[in-house]
């Protein structure tokens, strides 16, 4: 990330000075200092052409020549690339002419090394307690902090009160220049963990984890995070609507808006905040950890107050729709929209059965086959 950053830094919109040969040594000493904390022998032909390569870095910025500034960049990233390569049992007096073609396109071999790092991030194979809880709070992070961004998304384009509280809490005017710097330091930083995994990569460890981990779990720390902090926001969302929705004319007209314009939009983005939770809720309760196939406690508790709060979301939903067709008449297409919120809301509470009693997938999947051929039944009796 410090690399990333000072890539950005050093080299967004400038012409590459002083700054240069400081870069490249940075870069080097990352290399050294992680042999160092692994325990490393690193090879001494490596290390014969950092001379090399601090010369032609240094050449960058005392040389006024486009075309010479411009080889001697070429030739320090294609010198550390060639470091990456040897750095710990290479000969270079052992590569061949196709060897030296290979190392243009070295960064290729960066990217498996890459996402096998970010995995291990997430992974809590040979580590302490302390570690074990760390990442299991870091992956619940990463996996909450999109999902938030959704909802959020969604919930503003629903409710043009919820939509008003949050652009005055988050009053950030984003450039698109920084939006691009972001991206490009992600990017070196990603470059970067992936070199520096190809080059500390131990394949036969690798290859043995890789068989030891056959199968992949949610831990009760990652669900936690996940689910509390949905809870968290969907609490807040229905606050909002038993304040405004169920709460009469004069609190909207407060805000600025009449009660028609408010209540009839949003039926579409609740229903979908509905049916993310739903396939959220089936995938954590699929890859969730359980103890003698029963779930904690605490996933019972999170998952229980989700769904309560679903519900009301779509009672929500329900209501505009209601509104709406006072409003602009009822359709046929309308008719299904009700008839869909209903049949969603008794899948969640098929759900919560699965969760408490019959924890049975194929018992649960066969349920709502059973629910969808009642539904269609009903449908057929409604004639609409």
């Amino acid at each position: 990330m410090v690399l990333g950053l000072l890539f950005d830094y050093f080299f967004y919109a400038k012409v590459p000075g002083i700054v240069f040969p400081l870069y490249i040594v940075l870069v080097a000493s990352g290399l050294f200092a992680l042999a160092n904390f692994l325990n490393k022998q690193m090879s001494k032909e490596a290390l014969l052409l950092l001379a090399p390569l601090i010369f032609f870095s240094v050449m960058v910025f005392t040389r006024s020549s486009v075309i010479l500034i411009f080889l001697n960049i070429v030739a320090s990233l294609l010198l550390l690339l060639l470091i990456a390569e040897m750095f710990f049992d290479r000969k270079l007096k052992n590569f061949l002419f196709a060897d030296y073609i290979k190392i243009f396109f070295l960064p290729f071999k960066f990217i498996l090394p890459l996402f096998q790092t970010l995995s291990d991030l997430f992974s809590l194979r040979g580590v302490n307690k302390d570690q074990k809880v760390l990442s299991q709070v870091i992956k619940g992070i990463v996996i909450a902090v999109p999902v938030l961004f959704i909802f959020l998304i969604l919930f503003s384009s629903a409710d043009l009160i919820f939509q008003k509280y949050v652009t005055d809490l988050i009053n950030i005017n984003i450039e698109p220049e920084t939006v691009f710097r972001s991206v490009l330091v992600l990017i070196a930083t990603l470059v970067y963990i992936g070199a520096y995994s190809y080059v500390f990569r131990e394949v036969k460890n690798q290859n043995e984890s890789q068989k030891n981990n056959t199968t992949s779990s949610f831990g009760h720390i990652e669900s936690s995070i996940l689910f509390g902090s949905v809870n968290v926001l969907f609490f807040i969302f229905i606050l909002v609507q038993l304040a405004y929705l169920f709460g009469g004319d004069g609190n909207i007209s407060a805000q600025g808006f009449t009660y028609a314009e408010y209540a009839r939009r949003g039926f579409f983005e609740l229903i979908a905040v509905s049916a993310i939770s739903l396939l959220l809720l089936l995938a954590v309760e699929k890859y969730i950890v359980k103890k003698n196939e029963n779930h904690a406690p605490g996933f019972k508790i999170l998952s229980t107050a989700l769904v309560i709060q679903v519900i009301l979301i779509m009672a929500s939903a329900f209501t505009r729709l209601t509104l709406y067709e006072d409003a602009y008449g009822f359709t046929i297409l309308r008719f299904y929209s009700h008839a869909f919120i209903i049949l969603l809301a008794i899948v969640f509470c098929m759900l919560l059965y699965k969760i408490y009693i019959d924890k049975r997938e194929n018992a649960f999947v066969f349920r709502g086959f059973i629910l969808v051929l009642f539904f269609l039944v009903i449908m057929n009796f409604f004639n609409p």
